[in-house]
This record gives structure tokens, sequence and C-alpha cells, in this order.
């Protein structure tokens, strides 16, 4: 049995955009939804109706303002979740156990500020010892790399932060299968390049990962400011 799990920055809920987001969900057809910049708002019934036609009927979904970012999961598998680390902002880091039917695995789907105050969240993620010996992932819109292999510029703040969680074992799972790449997620203005979307693996996890890549073309296309990440796990 293969799942697909999807992640994706929509920017800022998707607005009027979220028609034909949810098209583009619909075909990206995963098994494990992750959106941030999901937001409570009016667009949220179009996103909702499409995850329902994508029988994701289990869903994490913090209840916040309209105008507040969070970070959403809808799973065709049961999900239980909880937070990071309790100081943190719960819509911006949720844990999620997954039950698999060959596994239970956890994700921690973020979407991390910029700067210093980005660092609380690395610092929770160095903090669990325990979660490398499991089957786990950390994806979404981390805001972090390495410069020049990350981006075109010297501009992340907290690579010293990225960079130990790899030391300590995490596996950078599309970097390893495409050394020596350079694709990136976000764009800015002038034209700089980042990739800002990662997901990061346990051993025993990234072993599982038959595919992964980026769906570019529907931040080329103006859908949304992010390209979305994909993965086949097996």
């Amino acid at each position: 049995m293969t799942m697909r799990i999807v992640s994706w920055n929509i920017l800022q809920g998707g607005g009027k955009r979220a028609e034909n987001i949810a098209q583009a969900l619909s075909d990206l057809a995963p098994d494990i939804l992750i959106l941030q910049e999901y937001r409570n708002n009016k667009g949220a019934a179009t996103l909702l109706a499409a995850i329902d036609s994508l029988e994701l009927e289990h869903r994490a979904i913090t209840e916040v303002t309209a105008r507040k970012n969070t970070v959403l999961i809808a799973s065709k598998f049961p999900i239980s979740t909880s937070v990071w680390a309790e100081d943190l902002d719960a819509a911006l880091a949720i844990r999620a156990r997954i039950d698999f039917p060959s596994m239970n695995f956890d994700i921690l789907a973020g979407h991390l500020p910029h700067k210093r105050a980005q660092r609380p969240y690395f610092e929770a993620l160095l903090d669990d010892r325990a979660l490398i010996e499991k089957p786990a992932i950390i994806i979404g819109d981390l805001n972090c790399g390495i410069p020049f292999e990350d981006s075109d510029t010297k501009t992340f703040d907290n690579t010293h932060m990225f960079q130990s969680l790899l030391k300590r074992g995490w596996t950078d799972s599309w970097r390893s299968r495409n050394p020596g790449a350079r694709e990136f997620t976000w764009v800015s203005p002038r034209g700089n390049g980042y990739r800002y979307d990662h997901c990061l693996s346990t051993a025993s996890m990234d072993a599982r990962i038959s595919v992964i890549g980026y769906e570019h073309q529907l931040r080329e296309s103006g859908l949304s400011d992010h390209s979305a990440l994909f993965l086949d796990i097996a």
C-alpha cells in the first residue's frame, strides 16, 4: 500500500484563488494533506469541500480568528494530535500520530516564523532526542535551509539549528535524492530563490519514501507563492 503526503503553503488562506487551489488539491490526490497558511475564512468552505471529496475525514484544524495563518492536517487514516511543545504557537506547529495500516508514525507539521522567533521551534525539535529513533517526518514551510544549497543568497538566520537536526540523524529526504540540485520553492520579488519547504525524515521513515518532489507549476502559475511538496511512502 502506497500513501501520498502533500504539503503546501497556500498563501493567506487562498482568498479568491480558493476554487483553483481546491482543484489543484484534487489533482494532487493526497492521502494526507498538510496546508500552511490555511485560514478559517470565507475560502475555507471551498477548501474543506475539496478535502471532503478526497475522503480526508480525519482532520486537525486550529480554531483561531479568520486572519490568522494556521497549519491544517487532513488524513484518510486516523490521527491523534498534540503540540511540538507547550510554549509554541499551536496553530503553527502540530504533531500528529498517524495510524497507517502497516505502521504508526509521527508527522511534525510546521510553518516556522523567521529569524529569532524561529529558534524555539528548532529547539523543541532538538530537545526531543527520542523522536529520531521512531518513524517520523518533520514537514512544512520551515523558512530555513543551507545557504547556496537551498538558496542563491546567504540569508538564512538559523542554518546552524537546521544543520544540527541533520547531524542528529534526520535526513533531508529531497536533498539526499538530489545531491547538488537547486530547486526553489519560493522566489522573492527581487528574483532570489529559496527552498523553504522541506521533509526531514528519521532513518526508518526515509527508507520507506519511494518518491519525493515539488510541484513548481503551482507557484509559477501564481496559484500560491510556494511550490507544493509531495512524497510517496510504502
